[in-house]
């Protein structure tokens, strides 16, 4: 399966907490995330591109990068839709996601 990830640049020190979501990372819940904490414990990510990289220019905090992710099996990593167009759910632990980053590119506002 592949998804996209907006993320930080790989060198960025914050690269790795991009796999990390709010609950791991110690954030309060919002949005959605109040309603489940399942979401709370996810990491958001668009099956089309365009999505991403569109909430990349609008947001730049959220890192400015696009990380395709071609998502492995056997790496314990659980998907499912759970918001708007486009958007999936993913759960999983870093290291595993990390190496499931295929391509990285820079968004262009």
């Amino acid at each position: 399966m592949r998804l996209f990830r907006i993320v930080p640049e790989r060198d960025s020190p914050s690269f790795g907490e991009a796999f990390r979501s709010h609950y791991e990372l110690g954030r309060p819940p919002r949005g959605p995330e109040n309603r489940a904490a399942a979401i709370h414990m996810a990491l958001s990510m668009f099956d089309e591109r365009s999505v991403a990289a569109q909430l990349a220019a609008r947001v730049p905090k959220l890192g400015g990068h696009i990380a395709e992710m071609a998502l492995k099996p056997d790496l314990g990593i659980c998907v499912a839709r759970t918001g708007g167009p486009a958007h999936w759910s993913v759960w999983g632990r870093p290291p595993q996601l990390i190496q499931c980053v295929a391509d990285l590119e820079v968004v262009i506002p």
